[in-house]
């Protein structure tokens, strides 16, 4: 099973104009509880994104105009304390998914930028069609134990690796797994793990296995 974030997004998503203005966008945000907010165009497309931390250039230096900073980072922070619109506040380029891109792929895209979310955009017109947080995407680890290892025994043991499901004993327990049974080769033990702890709501692999053949050591001819 591999989810997409158009299982998992919210469709129903609070966004500014470019020209809204700081404190409209602060009322927003306590109005509806959001930290971050896509920027749109007048046709609908993400521009940027602002969040709290840009709005609280303005808080942490109100005096910022009146200094010079030579360093890039503070002259970035000193333009974001005396904008007063969202075009002027929101960071960019924005950093987006689409609806096909899975969880897992989305998680290293909010961990790669250091964002707790992400808007979700149409792939061919660029819109804005919803908005993943980081709560959404972990919601893969409240999947049945039942669940991951029917995809363990099917898509991982049969389909992927070729082998006989029946061989095989997997456990799952709170998304915690251990997997028994034998391998021909040694060498596809680390493959094997690999591959069942990307099942998605796995949590921890234990390895019961063994092995045929010791693939790993080369015999030494006399």
């Amino acid at each position: 099973m591999r989810t997409e974030v158009r299982d998992v997004m919210a469709t129903d998503v609070v966004s500014v104009g470019e020209q809204t203005t700081f404190k409209e966008i602060v009322e927003v945000m306590y109005r509806d509880g959001v930290r971050a907010l896509p920027v749109l165009d007048s046709t609908g497309q993400v521009r940027g994104v602002v969040s709290t931390s840009d709005l609280l250039c303005k808080e942490a230096d109100p005096a910022a105009t009146e200094d010079f900073h030579v360093l890039p980072a503070h002259r970035r922070a000193q333009r974001k304390a005396e904008a007063v619109t969202a075009a002027e506040l929101m960071t960019v380029p924005p950093v987006t998914v689409s609806p096909a891109t899975t969880v897992q792929e989305a998680a290293r895209t909010m961990r790669r930028h250091d964002v707790n979310q992400l808007p979700v955009t149409d792939g061919l017109t660029g819109r804005l069609v919803g908005i993943v947080s980081r709560a959404d995407l972990l919601g893969v680890y409240t999947r049945p134990d039942a669940d991951i290892q029917g995809d363990i025994l099917t898509e991982v043991i049969a389909d992927r690796f070729r082998l006989d499901p029946g061989r095989f004993d997997v456990i799952v327990d709170r998304g915690r797994v251990a997997v028994q049974g034998t391998v021909e080769r040694r060498s596809s033990i680390a493959t094997l793990l690999h591959a069942v702890r990307r099942v998605e709501g796995v949590v921890s692999v234990t390895s019961r296995l063994e092995y045929r053949l010791d693939d790993l050591y080369p015999v030494v001819a006399p």
